[in-house]
């Protein structure tokens, strides 16, 4: 039986924003260039900078935390091309690189 199940990996913080979906309560958004009002459901790539997505992460996930594995669930079965990523961790980690470039420029 297979089960939804997060998994920690070691990743490049700028690959996962280069091709990152960022999925709101009714469209979704580029990580890349903020274009907004993308069909999160079928949005293969950008229709703007032309960046193909490979991650996906909900802002919900945030705001409803206990709806998390059941956001997943459901847009899991429609995107098996993308993989998720927690939302918390990447505006935490995010943020963090933001302040090194801005304390070390």
């Amino acid at each position: 039986m297979k089960l939804w199940l997060r998994v920690w990996a070691e990743k490049e913080l700028s690959e996962i924003e280069k091709h990152l979906l960022v999925i709101g309560d009714a469209k979704g958004d580029c990580g890349q260039c903020k274009e907004l009002g993308l069909d999160y459901k079928t949005v293969k790539e950008c229709p703007h900078c032309h960046t193909t997505f490979s991650y996906v992460t909900s802002r919900r996930f945030g705001t409803h935390p206990g709806e998390r594995f059941q956001i997943v669930r459901r847009l899991g079965e429609l995107r098996k091309d993308l993989t998720w990523v927690d939302y918390e961790d990447y505006k935490t980690l995010t943020g963090r690189q933001k302040a090194r470039d801005f304390f070390s420029g």
